[in-house]
This record gives C-alpha cells, sequence and structure tokens, in this order.
C-alpha cells in the first residue's frame, strides 16, 4: 500500500516529463479547499524530477476580481516565467517596459501582450480573453518550450463579464498542442460538471484527479515536523488532525500557536490538552484569530453580509444538528420549499454535502466555529466576552475528553454503536442510496485472537453481516471473506454484506467485492457515516 499524494505527485511529474518529449496529458486537480492542490503543484515546479530546461510552467490563481487586473496579472505570469527560462534576459521595473525589450528578441509575445493590453482598453473583452490563452502558445512558439498552464480555482473564469469564457477555453485547448492544461479547483461539484459539460473534448480531454485531506500517517508526520519543540503523544496528534478536517492549513496555523505558546513559557510542554484548547482559543475563537478571521469573511459572503439571511439560518441549524430537512425547517422557522432551494445551492457551492436524507458540512471545523463562536458571539450580551471564551475553552476540552474516552474503547464496539443509531434512514454513499434499518440486536463474532472482527446486526426480520478489517484487504482476504458468508448463510439469513477496510483495498479485491454483492466501506466512508451521526471520527 503506498501514499496517494505521492501516487499523485509522481503521476504529474510522469505526466509534464511526457509532455516536454510532446506527449500531452491535460489535467485536473480538484479538492476541498486547504487540502493542499496549491502546495502539491508549487512542489511539482520546484522537484528536481521535472525537466524544467524543456517546459515553461506558467502559474495563474483566477480570482473574483475586476477582469482588467487578471489580463494583467495573466501577462505578468507569462512573461516572468519566461524571464526565469531564458538566463540571457534581465527583469526591468515593469511590464511595460519588459514588453518593449522583448521586441527585439521575442516580437510575436510582445506583439500578442500589446494586443491584449489594447483590447482591455478599448472595452473588447471577448478578444482580450481569447488572445490572452493564445500567450502560451505563442511562447512555446519563439522559445521552442512547452508551455504548462496552470489555472488555479479555474471555475472562477465565468464570474468575469464574458459570454462564453469555457467554449473559448476548449477551443483553445484542442488546437494548442504544445501548452498543457493543469487546472484546479476547491469546487467540486461545479468544475467537475464544466469539465464533463464543457470542457470535455475528443482531443485534449481531462486526466481528474481528486486530492483528498491527509490520511492519518500523513497528518501525524505534517504535525510532528511543525511542532519541533513538542513531542505530542499519537492520540493528542490524532485530535488535532480529526477535529481540524486533516487539512494542512488549519494544522499550521494550530501548531504555530502552540510553539508560541510554548517558547513562551505560558504553558508547559508536556500539557497538551492545555495546548491544544489554548490554541484553539486562540486560532479559532478570539477575534484576531487567523481561522476565525477566515471563517467571519467566508460566512459573510455566502450570508451576503445579513446574518439574518435565509442561507445564514440554514447553516446555524445545520450546525447545530439538524441534518435531515424538516429538522433544519423546523429549527430555521422557514418553508421546506425555501429550506429545499437554500440545501441544493449550498451544495452545489460544495459548503455542505448530500448523503440520501443528511446533510452535512463538508468542513467540520466551520461547522464548529458556526455553533461555539458565531452564535455565542451574536446571542452574547456580554461586553468582554469572557463568558464566552470560558465556554469555547470548556466544549474543547470536551470534545478532547471524549476523543480520548472512545479511542480507549474497542472499534468493533464503536461500529456497533453507530449500528444502534441507525433508524430506517436513507444515506446514501459512494453515488448509492441504501436504507439503514433499525437493528434491535448486535453481537460481536470472532474471538480475539482473530486477525479480523465480524459483527452481526438484526432487524427482527433481515440480518447484516459487518467485516472489520484492520489491515490493508487483498484478494485472498475477499475469498475467505465470502467463504466465511457462505457458512453463516447457512444458519442465518443475511441480508447485506458489509466489509470495512480501514487501510484500504486492493484493486481486485474491490472487484472481487463488488462481483459478490458487498459493500466496502474505506475509513473516508466510516467516518461519513460517523459524523451524521454525531460520533467522532475514528482514526
Amino acid at each position: 500500500m503506498s501514499d496517494p499524494r505521492v501516487e499523485i505527485f509522481n503521476t504529474l511529474t510522469h505526466r509534464v516529463n511526457s509532455f516536454s518529449e510532446g506527449y500531452r496529458q491535460n489535467i485536473a486537480i480538484i479538492g476541498d479547499p486547504h487540502v493542499g492542490k496549491t502546495s502539491l503543484i508549487k512542489a511539482l515546479l520546484e522537484s528536481s524530477s521535472i525537466k524544467r530546461e524543456s517546459v515553461i510552467p506558467i502559474y495563474m490563481e483566477i480570482k473574483i476580481e475586476p477582469f482588467e487586473f487578471c489580463i494583467k496579472r495573466f501577462i505578468k505570469a507569462s512573461l516572468s516565467q519566461l524571464l526565469y527560462s531564458d538566463a540571457l534576459m534581465t527583469a526591468p521595473p515593469d511590464a511595460i517596459l519588459l514588453i518593449q525589450d522583448l521586441e527585439k528578441i521575442y516580437p510575436k509575445i510582445a506583439q500578442i501582450c500589446k494586443r491584449v493590453l489594447q483590447d482591455i482598453e478599448r472595452g473588447k473583452l471577448e478578444e482580450a480573453y481569447s488572445f490572452m490563452l493564445d500567450i502560451p502558445s505563442v511562447i512555446s512558439e519563439e522559445t521552442k518550450k512547452r508551455c504548462i498552464l496552470i489555472l488555479d480555482e479555474f471555475h472562477n473564469l465565468d464570474n468575469f463579464i464574458l459570454k462564453n469564457p469555457f467554449n473559448i477555453l476548449a477551443k483553445k485547448i484542442m488546437i494548442q498542442k504544445d501548452t498543457m492544461y493543469l487546472l484546479l479547483s476547491s469546487r467540486s461539484t461545479v468544475s467537475q460538471r464544466l469539465i464533463s459539460e464543457k470542457l470535455s473534448m475528443l482531443f485534449g480531454n481531462f486526466e481528474k484527479i481528486i486530492l483528498g485531506p491527509f490520511d492519518i500517517n500523513l497528518t501525524r508526520t505534517f504535525l510532528h515536523d511543525n511542532l519541533k519543540e513538542i513531542s505530542f503523544p499519537p492520540a493528542y496528534l490524532d485530535f488535532i488532525g480529526s477535529f481540524l478536517g486533516n487539512k494542512p492549513l488549519y494544522m499550521r496555523i494550530i501548531c504555530d500557536e502552540i510553539e508560541r505558546l510554548v517558547l513562551s513559557k505560558k504553558i508547559p510542554a508536556n500539557d497538551y490538552a492545555r495546548l491544544i484548547e489554548t490554541a484553539f482559543t486562540e486560532a479559532v475563537f478570539k477575534k484576531t484569530g487567523m481561522i476565525n478571521q477566515h471563517f467571519f469573511n467566508f460566512f459573510s459572503k455566502i450570508s451576503e453580509g445579513r446574518p439574518l439571511s435565509q442561507a445564514a439560518s440554514v447553516l446555524i441549524s445545520l450546525s447545530c444538528g439538524n441534518k435531515k430537512q424538516q429538522d433544519i425547517a423546523r429549527s430555521s422557522k422557514l418553508q421546506l420549499r425555501d429550506i429545499s432551494r437554500i440545501l441544493g445551492k449550498l451544495v452545489d457551492m460544495d459548503i455542505i454535502a448530500r448523503n440520501g436524507s443528511f446533510y452535512r458540512f463538508k468542513d467540520c471545523l466551520f461547522s464548529f466555529w458556526l455553533r461555539h463562536v458565531y452564535m455565542k458571539r451574536i446571542m452574547s450580551f456580554s461586553i468582554d466576552e469572557a463568558f464566552e471564551e470560558n465556554y469555547f475553552n470548556k466544549e474543547v476540552m470536551q470534545r478532547i475528553n471524549i476523543f480520548m474516552q472512545e479511542l480507549e474503547k474497542e472499534l468493533s464496539f464503536r461500529i456497533a454503536d453507530l449500528f444502534r443509531l441507525f433508524k430506517n434512514d436513507i444515506v446514501q454513499l459512494n453515488g448509492k442510496k441504501h436504507r439503514f434499518c433499525a437493528f434491535n440486536n448486535i453481537e460481536k463474532l470472532g474471538g480475539e485472537g482473530s486477525p479480523y472482527t465480524n459483527i452481526m446486526a438484526n432487524s427482527g426480520k433481515v440480518n447484516w453481516l459487518c467485516s472489520i478489517r484492520k489491515e490493508f484487504v487483498t484478494e485472498n482476504d475477499i475469498l475467505e471473506i465470502i467463504k466465511d458468508i457462505k457458512e453463516k448463510k447457512k444458519t442465518s439469513r443475511i441480508k447485506q454484506n458489509i466489509l470495512i477496510s480501514l487501510a484500504g483495498i486492493s484493486d481486485n479485491a474491490h472487484l472481487l467485492a463488488k462481483e459478490a454483492k458487498i459493500w466496502v466501506w474505506d475509513l473516508g466512508t466510516l467516518n461519513v457515516l460517523m459524523e451524521l451521526y454525531g460520533k467522532p471520527y475514528i482514526v
């Protein structure tokens, strides 16, 4: 079993080096905000493994801004990379002087940059956009080096006053064989729809790479590397990671706060729970905290600056544990038709996700902030916020204690507790909807020395058999499970078979399980269920 991020990095390296030799495969990297998409690309471009002498990478973040600003940043980014690739050129004070210098060495590049700027001045936005996308191709033509155009948050192109930005982009991708397109997006729903509907082409199609949060091993390594002054026990590292959604940006901010507390000697380095509690208070609760400011600005955009907007009411209700439409309508005092419309919009914005009849936040820390910081603040009559801060500290400490208590439980008991919470709910997992019936008897099967554990859940009419594997699952494991299922079917009426593969499963083993009609839940799927039913994540 290998690290998914290492595999992705190796795939990107291979694609870039193949492109330098003439084989182009465009790539789209899609993942939630703050999971490290941009950092991955920067690490790729700084790597000695890629053939930098043969390619010119042009990185451009598409921001929500006036289109004129975007155009000028694009030209600046393109020309700065051109300068970097040509050791004989020196950088003048500004881009205009650089364009003048380019007329002698690269006249076509200078000409197209001038043309784009002129179109902007004349208000010809469509023409300016079209010629802007031609700049990498002209750079390739004159330098004899292939260009890699990296558009970060490419879905934001739709925010500009352009008629058909993605139709134009698709045409450029098809005809510009010497330009490799690498698109990044933190809006999964929108970007995947754009790729399948607007950017699906016979020539120039995209390989989609889904980048998830860090796994447990990468999270521990990241936290250990960023907490050089403190040696945290693994359990506390796991709490930090799971509480922050294993997102590197949040983890780095919390690590910085912890290191400041230790270096200032305000809290002993071995008082792990208090260090975490205080670091969260500084970053998430306090008005000057980086995470608090980030969430406040983000929430203001969603609610359009109106705290009592319908979208704000729905999100606050969801953060308070109301996960179904009717519960949200009752809590927010809105009509069901309005709730349905708002939830659909929030799903489309990738702020929340829908799993059958349940809704959940895609960023669990944002949900926590809404309930325990934002709500407490707007409902407070206090001036100095001492009461609210004390409440926040207690909430964080309670989360730590619950996490540690759950960690001490045997895994099979935690999963059995989860099964007891099912109430004939419709839950969507891995794109398919299932009814999770209410069980009245749950029994653990298998001895302590067994390499795996089985759980039999009975609803009175049907049985579900769940096999829990902590090790990586191979084809032989699936064959063994199938044999075990056949034996148990002789004495029990089993309707559904489930395999929980905590350390992953091989592709062939997954196919075998699918043929045998066995549901396969990885750790991510299991934790979605844990979240939907209000239980701490399993690490």
